[in-house]
């Protein structure tokens, strides 16, 4: 005996929709894994952010490290123009 073709239809309708709310709440889930919680200071400290969303014990480099980059860069554009 077959079943009615609204009865499938009805079924095939109800099967789109828990497909369709299942996708929108795996979409809302992954979206959420990026979200940073500013609102929380404990929360930033375990991800290594202070409270104003900067790395926590990273300190701006020391001239020489500076210097020594910067010449670097230079010798490498100087040895790309020249022929």
């Amino acid at each position: 005996m077959r079943h009615s073709i609204y009865i499938q239809l009805a079924t095939l309708l109800i099967k789109v929709d828990i497909k369709r709310e299942e996708n929108a709440w795996k979409r809302k889930v992954r979206r959420s894994q990026y979200e940073i919680p500013w609102h929380n200071e404990y929360l930033l400290r375990d991800i290594g952010l202070d409270s104003t969303g900067r790395p926590l014990g990273e300190v701006s480099r020391s001239p020489v490290k500076v210097e020594r980059r910067v010449s670097l860069m230079r010798r490498l554009l100087q040895a790309r123009q020249s022929p």
